[in-house]
């Protein structure tokens, strides 16, 4: 037998759970009226001290404050105290570079400089083609002593760079010493130039192809498949391919991305794991990949999105890595956020996931075929080539045995490992954005 509810009772519960439901809103709205009144409250205080600092100083201050370069620093600040090693802040003339660079267009003279371990001078390691460095006849292997009569020898390798860049237009005093040790004097006019960020060659007949990734940036997947095209196209055709990215700290992940994409077969690439602990798949491949093995070349300078080539590589079974284990930097920054200044700030917003959904961060990659380069060679990195490179030829030698259906190298190592790190000298690029 039903039992029917009264009108007063359904009116009743209904107007129970009316109170019910508005209580329970009234407590979540105080408690975040309460949260953002102490935040809001916290924010005043900061302000308020930040002003107090200001007037103090500007009261009785003995020298001249240059009020942009004041507000350039309290944003670096900023960015450096919510404790993000990864964050950064951008000047509108950094953020300017860093989209240029992105797109493959520099400003500056045209070259890429380490500092020499013996002289502490500023090594010329690349000449950019069409640069106004090559049309005033300086050629890789040069030694800067002097920007604009400045000394180099206690600069940073990074401080010389930012140096030979600047605006275009503008000139820069070089003193350095030639191929013969003659000293020279160039005045250089700086320019736009373009920056490929690939290096590639065949190694011998037998169709192993070499290339180096400087770095990913919007242009760097294009420059692969035209190598990769031309590769094929050569005498004797393309078998397989070493994918050098020693020294290679990231770049643009979206852009590493489209070169694993190029590389690797159909499935998941990467996921983004939130501060909530959720996860969420950000990158996948697609049906069409190179169709020869890949071998990875990796040191401790292999960072972010080029370690997630080389564990993708290997994750889907494309090849395998050989080197030594990568510098695991294994955090997402977002996009550089631009202000209404023309600056712009980046910050973590994630772990970054392989296929696997394995986390590489702090840890590294481990290589399948682990070798270090000897003492002497990591001396003399940018002498190297792949004929006395110890790395390439091992890499020559995977390359042969997966082509040959050997069993698999992933228990290989050197007989006599000298070091698991990176070169040791220290090095700056005029070409490599510093995101990622």
């Amino acid at each position: 037998m039903n039992k029917k509810i009264s009108v007063n009772l359904a009116l009743a519960i209904a107007i129970i759970a009316m109170t019910v439901t508005f209580s329970v809103t009234m407590i979540l709205s105080q408690q975040m009226f309460n949260k953002t009144v102490a935040s809001v409250r916290e924010k005043e205080i900061m302000y308020d001290n930040l002003a107090e600092i200001d007037r103090a100083v500007r009261n009785d201050y003995y020298g001249e404050i240059n009020d942009e370069t004041l507000y350039d620093m309290i944003a670096t600040g900023y960015m450096a105290g919510i404790g993000d090693t990864n964050a950064r802040y951008y000047t509108a003339a950094q953020y300017l570079e860093y989209l240029n660079i992105r797109t493959g267009a520099v400003v500056g003279v045209g070259v890429d400089v380490v500092k020499d371990s013996t002289t502490n001078y500023a090594r010329v390691i690349r000449v950019y083609a069409d640069s106004p460095a090559e049309e005033a006849g300086i050629t890789r292997n040069w030694y800067i002593t002097k920007i604009d009569g400045a000394s180099v020898q206690s600069m940073s390798a990074d401080r010389v760079a930012s140096l030979l860049s600047g605006e275009a237009g503008t000139s820069v005093t070089l003193t350095a010493l030639n191929v013969t040790a003659e000293e020279q004097t160039v005045t250089i006019q700086r320019r736009q130039y373009d920056t490929p960020s690939i290096e590639w060659q065949m190694l011998g007949s037998d169709g192993i192809g070499y290339v180096r990734i400087v770095n990913f940036v919007d242009s760097t997947n294009e420059e692969l498949s035209e190598a990769i095209d031309e590769m094929k196209a050569g005498e004797g055709g393309l078998a397989a391919l070493i994918v050098d990215v020693r020294n290679n700290t990231g770049g643009t992940l979206d852009n590493a991305v489209e070169v694993i994409d190029a590389l690797c077969p159909v499935g998941p690439i990467a996921s983004r794991l939130n501060s909530d602990d959720t996860k969420d798949l950000i990158a996948t491949s697609d049906v069409n990949e190179i169709d020869v093995p890949v071998v990875v070349l990796t040191n401790g300078s292999t960072a972010a999105g080029a370690e997630l080539l080389a564990a993708s590589v290997r994750d889907f079974d494309k090849g395998r890595i050989v080197g030594t284990v990568t510098a695991g930097k294994g955090s997402i920054q977002c996009d550089p956020v631009r202000l209404s200044n023309g600056a712009a700030v980046s910050y973590t917003v994630g772990m970054l996931l392989t296929g696997k959904e394995e986390s590489f961060n702090g840890t590294g990659v481990l290589p399948d075929v682990e070798i270090a380069l000897k003492a002497d060679e990591e001396r003399n990195f940018y002498d190297l080539t792949p004929e006395t490179d110890t790395q390439v030829i091992k890499a020559v030698e995977t390359a042969n045995a997966l082509l040959n259906r050997a069993p698999s190298t992933s228990d290989e190592s050197s007989s006599e490992p000298e070091s698991t790190s990176a070169s040791t000298s220290q090095s700056a690029s005029t070409s490599t954005p510093e995101t990622e």
